[in-house]
């Protein structure tokens, strides 16, 4: 075989390089203009069930009144990338009758983050940003939004703290 042979697959391999930074290039910048995209280019984290491992013992809730929405959640969330898993440490107690979902705005009402639905008893300890920021340090406003058989009952809002490196 000629070494002449070989440059045009190799062409072949840069051309299709190019390409795929491209893709990767255009989808980060879409994800910038467009703030409800979600880029995954990492694992979401996981809801399991019981509670933040590393937490207080007496900081868990175990009794919740009926009607009552109570929660754990984490007020300075912090990633190491915008695309990094960061500690947003969420936990709906066993004894709350709502299933819970926190969405985290920034101060211009821009939605940053929407959790999975957590159950009772359930936690979620880590999970991305549901789009891309820009690293710097947010005061953010929460909502934890409260669902019985997938209609929402009502909702706390509060506020966090989200540190991006």
């Amino acid at each position: 075989m000629k070494m002449s042979d070989k440059k045009p697959n190799f062409k072949i391999w840069i051309i299709v390089a190019v390409c795929a930074v491209a893709i990767v290039l255009s989808a980060v910048a879409l994800s910038q203009a467009l703030p409800g995209i979600r880029l995954a280019l990492a694992g979401n984290g996981q809801v399991t069930d019981g509670v933040l491992s590393g937490v207080d013992e007496s900081l868990h809730i175990t009794d919740v009144p009926e009607g009552e929405i109570r929660y754990l959640i984490n007020k300075k969330i912090v990633f190491d990338s915008p695309y990094s898993l960061g500690d947003v440490m969420l936990e709906n107690p066993a004894s709350c009758e709502y299933d819970l979902q926190f969405v985290i705005y920034n101060s211009q009402g821009e939605m940053l983050y929407t959790s999975p639905m957590i159950k009772p008893g359930q936690c979620l300890e880590k999970d991305k940003l549901s789009t891309i920021v820009r690293e710097g340090e947010y005061r953010c406003s929460y909502s934890a939004q409260a669902y019985k058989n997938d209609v929402m009952q009502g909702e706390v809002t509060g506020v966090v703290t989200v540190s991006v490196k």
